[in-house]
């Protein structure tokens, strides 16, 4: 009885904890201002302008180093990968395994583009590919027990890449660490052991991690720009990043 009434005591406690931090979030003199920042680094583009457009004409507006475009190649391939249509799907009709592995190829190329070209979602993007095609590769290992060797490497191999996406993502862009936190999260599970079953091997991960990085800041070279990205932040966003950071760390 007495380790149930501490237990909720430390419930409580944890919970005013995340309540005052939130108070202090919502009352913040620069959360204007973050929010303002937050929606510079992600504006949405479902039923904008380039949602209209097909991919033909999409194709030449990313040809023009069109961000926005871009984004939306990588979103209507996505779409064909899981759907089989380039348009917003009702994803009440459709399964949801994935059904095309070129057009997930094409929407992750993309999503790359954008990225080099200072898309900071563009990382959450390669988190979500990854995710999409380890859920497939998963759901045939618990189907096809015979091939359960071959599919865990599968996994393993895709969940090393995830997770090197992720790492990238703090290195390119150090100013934003403290709202990365939930990539930092992802990684840490990949470590104790993800879908794969597998131990994970951290020289095996470190040399992927590397040769991705590389790639990286030569493909940002190709475009005259450094490896990381670079932001204008006020103390007001940065007070606010380190508080959403103890948010998210309380309600964990």
């Amino acid at each position: 009885m007495a380790s149930d009434i501490s237990s909720d005591s430390a419930q409580q406690s944890v919970q005013v904890e995340c309540d005052d931090i939130q108070q202090q979030i919502n009352t913040h003199p620069a959360a204007e201002e973050f929010r303002q920042f937050n929606q510079s680094l992600s504006s949405e583009l479902i039923d904008s302008y380039y949602e209209q457009l097909n991919m033909d004409e999409l194709l030449a507006e990313a040809q023009t180093a069109n961000v926005s475009a871009m984004r939306m190649l990588s979103e209507k391939y996505l779409r064909y990968a899981q759907f089989q249509s380039y348009s917003k799907p009702d994803k009440s009709l459709f399964d949801e395994r994935l059904k095309d592995r070129s057009a997930l190829a094409q929407s992750r190329y993309w999503n790359e583009q954008a990225g080099l070209h200072c898309y900071v979602g563009a990382f959450f993007g390669f988190a979500f590919t990854y995710s999409i095609e380890i859920s497939e590769l998963t759901q045939q290992l618990n189907e096809s027990p015979e091939l359960a060797n071959e599919l865990a490497v599968q996994i393993r191999d895709l969940e090393y890449q995830l997770a090197a996406y992720m790492q990238l993502a703090f290195d390119v862009m150090p100013q934003l660490t403290d709202i990365l936190l939930p990539l930092e999260m992802k990684i840490k599970h990949f470590q104790a052991g993800g879908a794969s079953g597998l131990p994970f091997e951290p020289q095996e991960y470190e040399q992927i991690y590397r040769d991705l990085y590389a790639q990286w800041q030569y493909k940002r070279a190709q475009l005259g720009l450094p490896p990381q990205f670079e932001f204008s932040l006020t103390p007001g966003v940065r007070q606010l990043m380190a508080l959403e950071k103890q948010l998210y760390s309380c309600q964990r």
